[in-house]
């Protein structure tokens, strides 16, 4: 699209925004892990990791589940598509594998469900990957606990569309056959 004079794209603000997805991740995560854990974005630039120990979440996946939906207001449409996404996670530090069977026990379980509808963000847990270790060497070549499994969710992302709607309507009333008088 070219972009000249009255031809400006338009800008939507998409929610939840994915800063909302992993803080609302995160807060689970501290809900559910022994005090002393750090959870953490992960991908993030010049960032050394903490001491153990710790998580690390990583948006891995989005897959469309649906038709998009629509609801109304005064003056927009608002469009909603669910959105399946992935998240791995991955827990560093001794008995890293115990905690992990927690998250992923607890995050199929209502507890993780009523958990995130208390919190008022748009987000439904919806299953787990298997655990599995991975190989992990530290700063210093040592190898470390590392167990990391992916959280299933469901996601409905929301954009508010501006729409005219007529909210009043003039009608003037003709007598028809003295203006269209009939032609037989």
């Amino acid at each position: 699209m070219v972009q000249g004079s009255g031809n400006t794209p338009a800008s939507y603000a998409v929610t939840p925004t994915e800063k909302d997805i992993y803080t609302a991740v995160r807060s689970w995560l501290l809900s559910v892990l022994p005090s002393g854990f750090r959870v953490i974005q992960g991908q993030q630039n010049r960032a050394a990791p903490p001491p153990d120990p710790f998580a690390v979440m990583t948006l891995i996946g989005r897959e469309r589940i649906a038709t998009n939906g629509w609801s109304y207001t005064d003056t927009a449409r608002n469009v909603t598509e669910q959105t399946q996404l992935t998240m791995q996670v991955s827990l560093f530090g001794c008995a890293s594998s115990n905690q992990m069977e927690t998250i992923t026990m607890l995050w199929r379980d209502f507890q993780a469900v009523d958990w995130f509808r208390s919190q008022s963000i748009p987000i439904a847990p919806l299953n787990t990957s298997s655990t599995r270790k991975l190989g992990f060497l530290n700063g210093e070549k040592q190898y470390e606990d590392c167990w990391s499994a992916d959280l299933l969710m469901q996601v409905n992302f929301t954009a508010s569309v501006r729409q005219q709607f007529a909210d009043t309507l003039s009608a003037t009333l003709i007598e028809v056959d003295t203006t269209y008088p009939p032609t037989e």
